[in-house]
């Protein structure tokens, strides 16, 4: 009521502009002429209609700030649950290679897997079966893991060369064959020194020593074939 009767007395609409407003009070004011108690009346209504339209927008300027405020919450709730998801993720078993092996250890597929346990298993069933063949054996199955390092990742049409994956001549695949090479011995080497390093004293010298070194060091083989892969593609 009292805001209606504020632009009665101005004489102008509610929905007048400033301009308007100013405009308005300063016809009023030059007609009141010396009428000082008109003046101030016409100033007062000015003043309150003007504190009247301040007060709708910043009512309105909280309201905005509120809705703002409550999409802004909505929106890093969602930001939370995904950082919450990925941390899930990855505290369910998400698996990272070390930063220094970046681009040779390669998380192995089930396919790789079955075809390494099948292949090493062979191998060591070989050894089981026939024990005297173990030491010749233990000689050359590094030279099959260096194959196996060779062609991982490779396309079948890229495997031109063969064999046991030693020739270094030639293609653009001469580079990761001598990583190949070079991983696969130190591997061999390695491994015999930690199996016989490691190994207790109970174990030497018993006469299924070397078999169980035997299906030690094919364990080991298998398991650099599973996740190494020094060709890049």
């Amino acid at each position: 009521v009292e805001r209606n009767q504020l632009f009665r007395e101005l004489g102008i609409p509610e929905d007048a502009t400033y301009e308007e407003i100013v405009s308005a009070t300063d016809l009023l004011i030059a007609a009141a002429g010396d009428d000082l108690k008109q003046k101030i009346k016409v100033e007062v209504a000015k003043d309150k209609i003007l504190q009247i339209r301040l007060n709708e927008r910043l009512k309105g300027l909280t309201t905005l700030t509120k809705e703002a405020r409550a999409q802004s919450s909505f929106e890093m709730a969602g930001v939370e649950d995904d950082d919450d998801s990925a941390s899930s993720k990855k505290e369910q078993g998400e698996w990272n290679a070390p930063l220094w092996t970046k681009g040779l250890i390669v998380k192995p597929d089930e396919a790789q897997i079955k075809s390494q346990v099948k292949l090493w298993g062979i191998i060591t069933a070989l050894g089981l079966a026939l024990p005297p063949v173990i030491d010749y054996m233990g000689r050359f199955t590094w030279l099959i893991c260096v194959a196996q390092l060779t062609f991982r990742g490779m396309n079948r049409d890229e495997m031109d060369r063969g064999g046991m994956g030693l020739s270094f001549g030639g293609g653009s695949g001469g580079g990761h064959r001598k990583v190949a090479f070079a991983l696969g011995f130190s591997i061999w080497i390695a491994g015999l020194c930690a199996i016989y390093g490691l190994m207790p004293a109970w174990a030497k010298g018993q006469r299924w020593t070397g078999l169980l070194a035997y299906t030690l060091q094919n364990i080991i083989f298998a398991t650099a074939s599973c996740y190494l892969q020094p060709y890049k593609g």
